[in-house]
């Protein structure tokens, strides 16, 4: 995991349930537009109660190290 991940994943909430906005705001994004449609294409697990998506912190965790952006070293 490279620093950039460690950040991001720092930035989350503490909390065991995070909406698509903590995700969001984790990455600096200013809409939730990224995350919403990684969820519908199920890249990103989540639930809806009440009408409004849940995730776990762990696959937000899992999300975020799964997107970590590794430069090519011969680059």
């Amino acid at each position: 995991m490279n620093a950039t991940t460690k950040s991001i994943i720092s930035r989350l909430p503490s909390k065991p349930l995070l909406t698509p906005g903590d995700i969001a705001a984790a990455y600096g994004l200013a809409t939730t537009n990224t995350i919403l449609a990684d969820i519908k294409t199920g890249r990103l697990a989540a639930n809806t109660i009440g009408g409004k998506y849940i995730i776990a912190r762990a696959a937000a965790e899992k999300y975020i190290a799964a997107n970590e952006y590794t430069p090519d070293e011969g680059i």
